[in-house]
């Protein structure tokens, strides 16, 4: 068996291998050795030849069974994981050139700590065979994650780097519609609050029009889901103090919801 590698991604996806592509040469041209595992929910050709073009001997690429969701597809990447530190990266995301160098240089890395980096939001148009760039700002989040994050989500996964042996026993949520990553990273914030680095990790990419290729785009139903995955999410992590409990409770009010800092 080969050597243990400082780094793996986990990466899920569902029939996007024109996006997963993009995600793939992202990783592969950093000047690092990293681990891809490649977790697909849905049988697909194009998949299997993006993996095959672009994927190593020492990589994994699998086809799962079950439901469609990325959930499902982290965890099994996460149960097959062999890196020193594990990061997750969405099919139609990328990373920056020289992130994991620059990332493994890091004193906090190399004290074996969790930690985030900073990113940049790309603007895309999204046509069937190849996203067309519209606008790239950059972000320092640096002393964004803090306690609030028990209120809403303040750092995008893939901007997370984290020990292997820190993530043992915890999952995905499977059965969660959408914030399972905020979960997650609340999971982990139960454990180790991550510590920022000054490193350019992540090109996140959002479509804000019709070219959207996300599923489910009524915003009736995605208003009426994120209340139900909040309250979700409060039950599950209880508020580490009453000012982020009495927040909440705000939060929720002006959601319609006559929420109680008991019930959050």
């Amino acid at each position: 068996m080969a050597a243990q590698p400082d780094v793996t991604v986990i990466i899920p996806t569902h029939k996007r291998a024109h996006l997963l592509r993009r995600a793939l040469e992202s990783v592969k041209q950093q000047p690092a050795a990293v681990e891809v595992i490649v977790v697909s929910d849905a049988t697909d050709g194009e998949t299997d030849r993006a993996c095959a073009a672009w994927l190593s001997a020492d990589d994994i690429y699998i086809r799962r069974n079950g439901a469609p969701g990325p959930s499902a597809s982290r965890n099994l990447g996460l149960s097959l994981a062999r890196g020193r530190y594990v990061l997750f990266l969405d099919d139609d995301d990328a990373w920056h050139a020289n992130f994991i160098p620059a990332l493994l240089a890091q004193p906090a890395v190399q004290q074996g700590l969790a930690v985030y980096g900073n990113s940049s939001v790309v603007t895309e148009r999204r046509g069937p065979d190849r996203p067309e760039f519209l606008d790239e700002g950059f972000m320092d989040v640096a002393g964004r994650l803090t306690l609030e994050i028990y209120i809403k989500n303040q750092v995008h996964m893939s901007c997370c780097a984290f020990p292997r042996t820190l993530l043992a026993g915890l999952e995905f949520d499977v059965f969660m519609r959408a914030y399972e990553d905020w979960d997650f990273m609340l999971a982990v914030i139960n454990r180790q609050m991550p510590v920022h680095v000054p490193v350019l990790a992540s090109r996140i990419f959002e479509v804000k029009d019709a070219t959207t290729d996300r599923r489910g785009d009524s915003r009736a139903a995605n208003d009426y889901n994120v209340v139900i995955d909040y309250l979700y999410v409060y039950r599950r992590h209880p508020a580490p103090n009453a000012d982020i409990a009495q927040r909440r409770v705000s939060l929720m009010n002006g959601l319609g919801i006559p929420a109680t800092p008991s019930m959050l």
